[in-house]
């Protein structure tokens, strides 16, 4: 009996998250709010945990997915996957999140990478159509009212594809006579994503386009203080055209374009290899968040704290030979969700 009853819970529950995704199905050629929402959970636990303030944030395959332009950073081949409840505990989600991925350099400064991400909800309950012709048919008649079981179920699955190319280019900027030259990093990096979208019985498909860039130098060298850290800037135009998913029926949904504004300061301290790196990163589509992130490292150990749109985040890192592993806590518009990624570096 209490079986029946958790199952009819889930039911309920996995209800009214699809009535949250129906609301914001498409109704036109327009831009909608919710268009591609799924894509907006994000990727990695470091940067979630550091309240996505990732615009210029470098080291790790994941960041493909806030500035492509970080790619162009990488030195090494990476694999790296995140696994991602969403809604719901931990145990019994309403939603979940996959991510692989894989980062790969190339002889000259250039990077090229694969992505996948999954958002999936399963066990969405299809209830028949009510009987009789108005309310008060029901309401006279107990034969005609529903007995609120489902006769079916049925998923929501969303899938999308990147390939990203990045390149790094370096020089030396001069400062004049005062001054010696300042070496600078400049990345820019490409995502090209394909997108695939099914509902019950409907399916849909968008092509689009992400394009960023960074620019990175030491901020010791610039103001000739030895103790200082290095100083990265990023820009990123994330669905650059505006991705369009068609439905079958023809319908339109277009994904609004998010631009990314990002500060990373990265500060040395003389206590046994540590540092504390600052994230900043103001993000606009639709409304304008600024986020925020502050990590300390020590040694192969990282804490983590941050402020997103929705509240505070937290988290923490570790780093063992050629593997990572990191945990986050972030909070979303409806409750708090946890991420764990690892990554293999090689």
């Amino acid at each position: 009996m209490k079986s029946a009853q958790r199952h009819r819970l889930r039911g309920m529950r996995h209800g009214l998250f699809c009535m949250i995704l129906l609301a914001a199905a498409p109704l036109g050629a327009q831009a909608t709010r919710y268009a591609g929402a799924a894509l907006d959970l994000g990727v990695g636990a470091r940067p979630l945990a550091l309240g996505a303030a990732a615009a210029a944030m470098s080291g790790g395959a994941e960041l493909f997915r806030y500035n492509p332009a970080s790619l162009g950073l990488c030195v090494n081949r990476e694999i790296g996957l995140m696994y991602a409840p969403t809604f719901g505990s931990i145990s019994e989600p309403m939603a979940t999140l996959h991510y692989l991925g894989g980062a790969f350099p190339l002889p000259g400064g250039g990077s090229i990478a694969l992505h996948w991400t999954r958002f999936s909800v399963d066990e969405i309950p299809l209830y028949p159509r009510l009987s009789g012709g108005s309310f008060l048919d029901r309401l006279q008649d107990p034969s005609l009212r529903p007995d609120g079981a489902p006769e079916g179920y049925f998923k929501d699955v969303e899938d999308a594809f990147y390939l990203s190319f990045a390149r790094s280019f370096r020089f030396e900027l001069p400062l004049g006579w005062l001054y010696t030259d300042l070496a600078v990093e400049v990345p820019i990096g490409l995502n090209i994503k394909m997108l695939r979208q099914s509902l019950h019985e409907s399916s849909a498909n968008g092509l689009g386009i992400d394009l960023g860039m960074m620019v990175r130098f030491d901020l010791a060298q610039l103001l000739q203080l030895r103790r200082a850290g290095q100083m990265s800037l990023g820009l990123s135009a994330l669905d650059l055209t505006r991705t369009t998913l068609v439905w079958q029926n023809q319908r339109e949904e277009k994904i609004g374009t998010a631009l990314l504004w990002g500060v990373h300061y990265s500060q040395p301290l003389s206590f046994h290899r540590s540092r504390l790196n600052f994230f900043w990163t103001l993000r606009e589509k639709e409304e304008r968040n600024a986020l925020y992130g502050v990590e300390y490292e020590l040694g192969g150990a990282a804490l983590r704290v941050g402020y997103n749109e929705s509240g505070l985040t937290a988290g923490a890192g570790l780093r063992w030979r050629r593997m990572r592993v990191d945990y986050a806590f972030t909070s979303l518009d409806f409750e708090g969700v946890h991420r764990i990624g690892c990554a293999f570096v090689f």
